[in-house]
């Protein structure tokens, strides 16, 4: 049987009625039950992502196991605390950005993962925590429009981005802070394994010599591809440049200074159908599923032993590859968790100067 995409109460699809836009292409079917023994119910970004995810992950597990993966979507941290403290949780299992990890784990939105279930001995260490496993590496690229910049002309570096006189062309820039401080310190100089803790000051006024030749601020992810094939930009920070590039888009990538964070899979506290989301971890960090979803979305294995089974053309561009990981730096969760509110607050204010 297919994956279905439903929420388990009646005042979800109420909520999903007010937040239709969000959720098309994950719709939602009234059901009333606690919660069954034979599924979970998994809650996830949506888009291309998720319907990789359904076809990678989601579907092959319910033919195997014959656990039914319920989907829905809308990771939001203020809903699961909502249904922490009400001991009303509707979701099992959550892929959450590790930047979110930190302040789902201090406010014990979290339950400590079941590693006598969950074999986690083939994954990336430093992506193995009490609370959290990662599922994916995701890598925050310098990408620009090959069209825009041929070869000898292209930006290299975030030195590059951060010089128009020596780069001219037309520059986008994710409007949020994470990543985007850490680039704009790395632009001025700061080794990348110096970064934390972050300079926060260091890195408004590095942005400050920029800000001017920056012409779109964006914040959707989905939003480069569409800016960059316009030619409304023809560089800027992403995450989703690869598959664009798979996708035959004149897109090209420099890995010098990227970004690389993760997504974990995470079991809500409180969850009805924790065991089973527990299997389901376990399922989907062997190597072969893990391969597999990169057939639909390049985000990078974090088990060692799938990199072996990846399409040898697309592993060199991925960021489980050695030698990317060696030209990045894996963005701090651990620092931003604390710190993001404030930080957010003063970059808002920044823009607005």
């Amino acid at each position: 049987m297919g994956t279905r995409r439903i929420t388990r109460r009646r005042f979800l699809t109420m909520t999903a009625a007010a937040t239709g836009a969000a959720s098309a292409g994950f719709p939602h079917v009234i059901t009333t039950a606690k919660g069954a023994a034979n599924e979970l119910v998994f809650v996830g970004f949506g888009g291309s992502y998720q319907e990789g995810q359904t076809k990678a992950l989601f579907e092959p597990f319910e033919k195997e196991t014959g656990i039914k993966v319920v989907q829905t979507t809308g990771v939001d941290l203020a809903k699961l605390r909502a249904q922490v403290q009400s001991k009303n949780v509707e979701w099992d299992l959550i892929s959450i950005p590790d930047r979110l990890r930190y302040t789902a784990v201090r406010d014990g939105l979290l339950q400590k993962l079941d590693y006598s279930v969950i074999n986690a001995k083939d994954i990336q260490k430093d992506l193995v925590t009490e609370h959290a496993v990662g599922c994916v590496t995701i890598p925050m690229l310098l990408t620009y429009s090959t069209k825009a910049h041929p070869p000898g002309k292209e930006p290299r570096t975030w030195m590059d981005y951060w010089d128009p006189n020596k780069v001219p062309g037309i520059r986008g820039m994710y409007n949020a802070p994470p990543y985007s401080l850490e680039f704009a310190l790395i632009a001025d100089g700061v080794p990348k394994d110096k970064l934390y803790p972050l300079d926060v000051a260091r890195a408004f006024k590095s942005f400050d010599r920029i800000k001017p030749a920056v012409k779109v601020w964006w914040s959707q992810f989905p939003q480069p591809g569409v800016l960059l094939q316009s030619g409304e930009i023809t560089m800027t920070p992403w995450t989703r440049s690869i598959t664009a590039m798979v996708e035959g888009q004149p897109i090209g990538i420099s890995y010098e200074g990227a970004a690389l964070t993760y997504e974990a899979w995470v079991v809500p506290t409180g969850a009805p159908n924790a065991r089973n989301a527990m299997k389901f971890i376990n399922w989907a960090l062997q190597p072969k599923p893990q391969a597999e979803l990169t057939k639909y979305v390049a985000f990078g294995p974090t088990n060692k032993n799938a990199n072996a089974l990846v399409n040898p053309k697309l592993r060199p561009l991925l960021p489980s590859d050695p030698e990317n990981i060696r030209k990045g730096f894996l963005l701090s969760g651990d620092w931003w968790g604390p710190n993001l509110e404030k930080v957010t607050e003063q970059w808002n204010e920044w823009r607005l100067r």
